[in-house]
């Protein structure tokens, strides 16, 4: 946790928290290492049973998720998480290359996604668009 001066009060800025759920594992680094280098607590996935897993026993402020994985993709993944109280309300990025057959269906409806983020991205696509999502949280000391 970070302190900052403002003013004669002092606020305690916590990093947010996202979930990277990626099967390919130099996106999955990759990514993982701009968000933290953004400022961001990264948890990493490979798939999305792992996914469900973490957003129940973590608290998160964000999941960017691929869409085609092994086991449980982030389309199902991401129903599944909609679907349940405790996570509901957790903001889900969808990833897909543009060729993936899924990701044809994303342009349509975005499956309880607050948005789509084509593939290739950069590490700064990635960082863009988490903060466009995330705001950082603070607490009066």
């Amino acid at each position: 946790m970070q302190t900052i001066r403002q003013g004669v009060e002092y606020v305690a800025v916590a990093k947010p928290t996202i979930m990277f759920v990626e099967d390919d594992p130099e996106i999955l680094e990759t990514g993982a290492d701009a968000l933290s280098a953004a400022g961001f607590r990264v948890i990493k996935a490979t798939d999305g049973q792992r996914a469900l897993q973490e957003a129940i026993s973590r608290k998160l402020d964000l999941i960017i998720m691929d869409v085609s994985m092994p086991q449980v993709g982030g389309v199902e993944a991401c129903h599944c998480l909609k679907a349940m109280p405790k996570t509901h309300k957790i903001p889900v990025v969808l990833t897909a290359a543009k060729k993936d057959p899924a990701a044809k269906k994303l342009g349509e409806r975005m499956h309880g996604s607050v948005r789509v983020l084509r593939k290739p991205f950069t590490g700064e696509d990635l960082v863009s668009v988490a903060r466009s999502v995330v705001k950082p949280k603070s607490l009066l000391l």
